[in-house]
């Protein structure tokens, strides 16, 4: 068992349930003796079925993130699971394309010249990760739980304050114009090598 986690010290791993909100998260994983550190790259690419049923300013997202966590395991290494903790920091950028619904007379809004129109999200979210790290031959899975905060920086069609009328920016506690304290959790499996 020692020899194994001697073995494998890096890690590529996905995280699957990404994939049913648009997005692509592959990460790697370097594993030391009291501790690991993590950085989860992703690409998000959404089309109008997956978004209409939010509002009817919908029509694309695109984007990229990159997280990182520092994972400080309270068990030893080497064992094929360790309990952990750590901080965790994410930046995640994304461009929503909206268009104008049939009902919205562009008269009425003389600065909307364009039927086509863009928010940008620039997100910056921070707090701390408390997870298991399974390790079994080659494969692992890891779950974690913890919160944070999270800061959106927003410019564009939906924050632009001459829009109030018609739109305005996603604030709920899932949607990405939120701004404050979060929970956070990811499942991610993975390859050690």
């Amino acid at each position: 068992e020692t020899a194994e986690w001697l073995k494998f010290r890096n890690e590529i791993f996905l995280e699957p349930i990404r994939f049913f909100e648009g997005t692509f998260a592959l990460g790697y994983q370097r594993n030391f003796n009291h501790s690991a550190v993590s950085v989860l790259p992703s690409i998000t690419l959404k089309g109008e079925s997956l978004l209409g049923f939010e509002d009817s300013f919908y029509s694309e997202l695109e984007g990229f993130g990159l997280e990182s966590i520092y994972k400080i395991y309270f068990a030893q290494m080497p064992r094929w699971i360790q309990v952990y903790f750590g901080p965790y920091g994410a930046y995640r950028y994304l461009k929503e394309k909206n268009r104008l619904p049939d009902w919205i007379d562009v008269v009425d809004y003389p600065h909307l010249n364009n039927r086509d129109l863009f928010t940008h999200y620039n997100v910056m979210m921070g707090g701390v990760l408390f997870g298991v790290h399974f390790m079994w031959g080659r494969f692992t899975l890891d779950i974690n739980v913890g919160g944070g905060v999270r800061y959106p920086f927003i410019s564009g069609f939906r924050a632009d304050g001459r829009n109030a009328p018609i739109v305005s920016v996603p604030s709920s506690l899932w949607e990405m114009g939120f701004k404050g304290i979060v929970p956070k959790s990811n499942f991610t499996l993975g390859v050690a090598f």
